[in-house]
């Protein structure tokens, strides 16, 4: 279902790389979580979102269907919800690395 990585990798990865590997992460985690979870805000494909993030509201989008994902994962698993919606998206504006940290943390918890 997700494939389980090292936050602290993901996250030196895009440091070192300044920014790149975060794109190849947010292509696979756009992707992992639409499978897992099957929502989108206005039903955009995963790869629309992608192109998305070049005009700086892919990151809003992201952070609402990542949390919807997580939670329709948790919810199919009976697992408590949380809603980090808010958190997510303010994050994705301000400090989108500590929001990729999080979303791969829930991520590896659902592996």
């Amino acid at each position: 279902m997700f494939t389980q990585k090292s936050v602290a990798t993901v996250v030196i990865l895009t440091i070192v790389t300044c920014g790149i590997y975060s794109l190849v992460w947010y292509w696979g985690a756009m992707h992992e979580l639409y499978n897992a979870g099957g929502k989108s805000v206005a039903n955009l494909d995963p790869t629309i979102q992608f192109i998305l993030l070049f005009l700086y509201v892919g990151g809003v989008f992201f952070a609402i269907n990542a949390d919807d994902n997580i939670n329709a994962v948790k919810a199919q698993r009976g697992i408590p919800q949380a809603d980090n919606k808010i958190l997510y998206i303010i994050l994705s504006l301000v400090f989108p690395i500590a929001m990729i940290a999080l979303v791969q943390n829930e991520m590896n918890q659902l592996a």
